[in-house]
């Protein structure tokens, strides 16, 4: 009965969405699924993936929280590998400040879709969690 309604939910909001036994896969925008699980003890398991070819995760498929954390790691990785190589080389204080810049606006750009998935994905949680109250 919840899986039924669940389904006529998705089908009345024209949500583009592939059922299995007990999943539903939703895709939320171009880049963006949830996976909704009902397991046999009536309970609702929610899981997101990054699709490939995304702002945040580039071509690996991985969830919002992964993906948020391997761009930060990555990003300051990459950030040392420029002050490495920068004073390797004795560049002046200018490229420094370039990388510094860079890494500034790297961040911004995860924090940026970092959120914008995040709040997708909160909203539908939301919106999902109504749906079945009803």
């Amino acid at each position: 009965m919840l899986k039924e309604n669940f389904k006529n939910q998705l089908i009345k909001y024209q949500f583009k969405f592939l059922e299995s036994e007990k999943s539903f896969r939703i895709k939320l925008g171009s880049c963006q699924e949830i996976l909704v699980v009902f397991t046999s003890d009536n309970k609702i398991s929610i899981e997101d993936k990054l699709t490939k070819w995304n702002p945040l995760s580039g071509i690996l498929k991985m969830s919002l929280r992964n993906a948020m954390i391997f761009q930060s790691i990555s990003i300051f990785l990459f950030w040392l590998l420029f002050l490495i190589v920068f004073s390797i080389l004795k560049f002046d204080i200018e490229y420094f400040e370039f990388a510094t810049m860079v890494l500034v606006g790297s961040w911004g750009f995860v924090i940026f879709w970092g959120t914008y998935y995040l709040i997708k994905l909160e909203n539908f949680k939301r919106t999902l969690i109504n749906w079945l109250d009803e």
